[in-house]
């Protein structure tokens, strides 16, 4: 009975650890005070606030542009590679996965100045291309391992029974592998989506002039005092997040359930 107790305690105390944070941001959105004080008192100003902040807003959207791009070039890349793996021999396939996970291993601050270093010595200005390659290559791993994991687990003798049938590579992917590794495809973009929008350090060193993101934009406003406008915008973000995880995983149970029907 006692380590029932404790082990309660302890997965109470890591989920509070973890979310208490988090729930303390959103919360204080709602705060009317401008310095999170309390007693909290309930207000919507700060939502209203973030709706005139056009800095702020041009910020987000530059954002979610960018990592909306990075999102589906990192889809297309990771399940082209992974389907041209499925043919590899096993020391090919050992190679192009060490590669590809090798830029989980380089720290994203070595990865911007390196990218950096290459503009200055190829004689160009940051600029907005080199900025989405830099978020493709530290994005690119969170959606071939998703992407990989789940064709690791597909019934292989469907995609033969295709063939076998006299459908080719092209209708054999759309109409057989497409289907079943698509949830896999959405929640790799998905990660690949919040990796890219959730980084600083890349976009600090290559960001072209003139232009922000909205990380660089709450460190830049932090450094000159910190406004409930972020916690604002902290929480939309979060919402979203939530409500799109939530559709995603409803997609992949549903597929899951009629695969094995």
């Amino acid at each position: 009975m006692g380590k029932k107790i404790f082990n309660w305690f302890y997965t109470a105390a890591v989920f509070v650890f973890l979310y208490a944070p988090i729930a303390v941001l959103m919360a204080m959105s709602f705060n009317e005070s401008q310095y999170n004080a309390l007693p909290f008192k309930f207000s919507m100003r700060w939502f209203e606030a973030l709706a005139q902040n056009e800095k702020l807003i041009d910020a987000t959207m530059n954002s979610l542009y960018l990592a909306a791009i990075t999102g589906v070039v990192c889809i297309i890349l990771a399940t082209a590679l992974m389907l041209g793996n499925q043919e590899a021999s096993a020391k090919i396939k050992a190679l192009v996965n060490s590669a590809v996970v090798l830029p989980l291993t380089i720290p994203w601050l070595i990865m911007g100045l390196s990218l950096l270093l290459l503009l200055k010595s190829l004689g160009l200005d940051r600029n907005f291309l080199m900025l989405l390659i830099g978020h493709v290559i530290i994005s690119l791993p969170y959606a071939v391992l998703v992407i990989s994991a789940r064709m690791q687990d597909m019934d292989k003798s469907v995609q033969e029974a295709s063939y076998s049938l006299g459908a080719n590579e092209w209708t054999t992917f759309i109409r057989v592998i497409f289907p079943m590794i698509s949830p896999a495809m959405l929640a790799g973009g998905f990660m690949a989506f919040m990796v890219s929008f959730d980084n600083f350090v890349l976009s600090y060193f290559l960001i072209p002039t003139g232009t922000t993101t909205l990380p660089i934009e709450i460190y830049s406003s932090i450094k000159f005092g910190f406004t409930p406008e972020i916690n604002a915008i902290s929480t939309i973000i979060l919402v979203l997040s939530l409500l799109v995880i939530s559709i995603i995983a409803a997609i992949m149970g549903s597929s899951l359930k009629n695969l094995f029907r």
